[in-house]
This record gives C-alpha cells, sequence and structure tokens, in this order.
C-alpha cells in the first residue's frame, strides 16, 4: 500500500525484506550454537553428578529409626512439661515405654 502510494520504493521494500531474512537466518545458527553448547554443558554436568548407591541399612537401624519418629510424632503435641517427663521416662523405661506414656498424657 504504501509502495502504491509512493511514499516507499519497492527497492526499499526488497531490500528490508533481505536485511529480515539474513537476520532470522542468523538468529536461528545462533541458537542452534548455543543449544548445543548448553546441550553439552548439561551432559557433562550429568556425568560429574551421578548419584551415588545407597547403602542398605540394618534391620537395626531401621528399627531404631521407626522408633525414633513414633516418639517424636507422640511427643510433638505435648506441653514443654510432659515432653521432660517422656524424656526422662525414655531414659530410664526406653522408647516404647516413652511412646506408650506420651499417648496417656496426650489424651
Amino acid at each position: 500500500m504504501l509502495v502504491e502510494d509512493g511514499k516507499i520504493a519497492a527497492k526499499d521494500v526488497t531490500a528490508a525484506l533481505r536485511r529480515r531474512e539474513k537476520t532470522i537466518h542468523d538468529l536461528r545458527a545462533r541458537l542452534s550454537a548455543l543449544g548445543e553448547d548448553v546441550a553439552a554443558s548439561v551432559s557433562k554436568a550429568a556425568a560429574r553428578e551421578t548419584p551415588k548407591a545407597r547403602r542398605a541399612i540394618s534391620r537395626a537401624q531401621q528399627t531404631a529409626r521407626r522408633a525414633q519418629g513414633r516418639y517424636l510424632g507422640a511427643i510433638r503435641q505435648l506441653s514443654k512439661q510432659a515432653r521432660a517427663r517422656v524424656k526422662a521416662i525414655r531414659a530410664k523405661s526406653g522408647v516404647d515405654a516413652a511412646i506408650r506414656a506420651a499417648a496417656k498424657m496426650a489424651r
């Protein structure tokens, strides 16, 4: 429309389109180079950060951790004074007795 009105010459439009195509081509080339660099960096980082195998824990450790979780869950809702009493019971009689006492105190 601007060419028909005589405000822009056809050669200016053609040159602008060529510049646009060249710019698009350059941008695509830069993006693909960037993508290759990023892919190489990611693969190197992934190769360096391979997770180490977990060591299996013994049955005794598993039981102790489970008991610790039950103990912490039992004393969570208790007051500070009740927690102190349960802690004393744990030191004297063990985790299971402390969990039973905490359950009674929570009622």
